[in-house]
């Protein structure tokens, strides 16, 4: 009995292994195909882009309404050009007629409508240096920027508080 046994391992042995059978294989269509997946480069590039994209958009928008306020603003000060003209007329005129030769010590002895010296948006100043300052308020677009008008000089000056923030009010539209 012992060959037998010999015999019955090596039969075993010898047999070969089981192949795992084979599926059918379909025909495929374009749309049973498989679809490459993304990878994470591609992923990356991607979101690369939509945030390039979003920058410009949203950077551009911004440009946009800065450009529109800060035309408002040289409106409203092209606008308040001949009021600075105005006041600068009378004070010339009074140290003219004044004895001593002396700027009035505030805009009251020019004899102008206070409807046009103080406003919701600005009040107008006499400086004794012989300067016309107008204080800006909220309602002008920027509270506390003062912009001085020398008359003797002709020149204009601009002190903002808060130079950083927009709008800015620039020397050169008062020169235009």
């Amino acid at each position: 009995m012992p060959d037998k046994e010999i015999k019955d391992k090596q039969a075993e042995v010898t047999k070969p292994a089981l192949k795992p059978e084979r599926k059918p294989q379909l025909s495929q269509t374009e749309a049973d195909k498989p679809r490459h997946k993304l990878g994470l480069v591609e992923i990356l590039m991607f979101l690369l882009l939509a945030g390039v994209v979003f920058i410009f958009i949203f950077g551009m928008q911004q440009q946009k309404r800065d450009k529109e306020l800060e035309l408002a603003m040289q409106q409203k000060i092209v606008e308040l050009k001949p009021a600075f003209m105005e006041i600068a007329a009378n004070a010339k005129q009074y140290k003219a007629n004044d004895p001593f030769g002396a700027w009035p010590l505030a805009l009251d002895e020019l004899n102008m409508d206070p409807a046009k010296l103080k406003t919701e948006e600005y009040t107008f100043d006499w400086s004794e240096s012989g300067s016309v300052v107008m204080t800006t308020t909220e309602q002008f677009g920027k509270e506390g920027v003062k912009i001085s008008y020398d008359v003797e000089g002709d020149s204009y000056t601009v002190e903002d508080p808060n130079a950083s923030t927009r709008p800015q009010i620039k020397e050169s539209w008062f020169n235009q």
